[in-house]
């Protein structure tokens, strides 16, 4: 029912393969349309997201920076970290936390169909409650390789 536009399919092409098949799938469930925000960030990028309190993380410790996956140089430009938006009427609804809650449990859904650990920006430790972090990052998904990371 839905397609990535250009500009979502350029930032999925920087993502670990695994995280762009979670998010292709994600899309096919979803209700909503969904763009993505970011895949990869350079070192200006994820520093000013850092600087404005929108990251916890600088240049190169985000999962936006770099795959615990694959043997890369920091330059190869592949992130094991996304960020999604629903896309409504034209528009990305940012106060309506329970449709990027939607939106997330279709990537749960499409990360267990094809057998991947992944973590959710908007609950962080995975134990159902949104309001214990510090940073709640409604549209933040990462793959999880290693138990404990």
């Amino acid at each position: 029912m839905w397609k990535y536009g250009a500009q979502s399919l350029s930032k999925l092409a920087t993502v670990h393969p695994k995280m762009r098949q979670i998010a292709m799938l994600a899309l096919d469930l979803s209700p909503y349309d969904i763009a993505i925000i970011h895949g990869w960030r350079g070192e200006e990028v994820q520093n000013a997201l850092f600087d404005s309190r929108a990251s916890t993380k600088r240049w190169p410790d985000s999962k936006h920076n770099r795959s615990d996956d694959i043997d890369y140089e920091l330059t190869d430009r592949i992130s094991d970290a996304l960020d999604f938006a629903p896309w409504i009427d034209g528009a990305i609804p940012w106060d309506e936390t329970h449709i990027f809650a939607c939106v997330a449990g279709c990537f749960f859904a499409a990360a267990k169909q094809l057998d991947a650990r992944i973590r959710w920006g908007g609950d962080w430790d995975g134990d159902g409650n949104t309001k214990e972090h510090k940073l709640q990052d409604w549209g933040h998904m990462e793959l999880i390789f290693h138990a404990g990371t």
